[in-house]
């Protein structure tokens, strides 16, 4: 498994599984597509993961995005018996992370076998994760999700390093 992160990734490799009906949805497959993230703080915990992105990680997803967006255009006619241009295919993609303002977030699913652990390489439950909290994540995008008139990613993670608060030496 290659693991890509904001210093060295290649998505060159990225392949996109035909779609296939899955109750009101389609689902396609993702190879390739699995990020060590940078140090980020987590936003909200429930039952999904919300993280801050810095502008490394952003950029890794606008990659990752644009990559996504144009094997969607490449496969259209084999996947929807049509054509799709780029920018048919960008009006149909919902990005990786949402953003405003003030921050960028990612909203990352919780793998059933997430492994959470902290410096000492103990493990950790969830519910010892908080807002605020600067974690490094491996996280995998496992399918892209077609909808009557979008498509979406569905991040997932799959192992959480907690990262303990620095100690300022300068106070002592």
């Amino acid at each position: 498994m290659d693991i890509n992160t904001c210093d060295k990734h290649n998505f060159e490799e990225l392949t996109l599984g035909k779609p296939k009906k899955v109750e009101d949805v389609y689902l396609s497959t993702i190879n390739g597509a699995t990020i060590q993230t940078p140090k980020l703080t987590i936003s909200k915990v429930s039952k999904k993961l919300t993280i801050l992105l810095n502008d490394d990680m952003e950029n890794l997803l606008c990659e990752f995005d644009n990559k996504i967006i144009s094997l969607i255009s490449e496969n259209s006619e084999d996947f929807f018996e049509d054509k799709l241009s780029i920018e048919d295919a960008e009006e149909i993609y919902k990005h990786s992370f949402k953003q405003n303002k003030k921050e960028s977030k990612i909203s990352l699913s919780l793998n059933k076998n997430l492994t959470i652990y902290n410096k000492h390489k103990e493990q950790l439950e969830l519910d010892n994760l908080d807002a605020d909290d600067t974690i490094i994540c491996l996280i995998k995008c496992k399918k892209l999700v077609f909808y009557k008139n979008y498509c979406e990613p569905l991040w997932e993670v799959f192992q959480i390093k907690l990262k303990e608060p620095e100690i300022d030496t300068k106070k002592y």
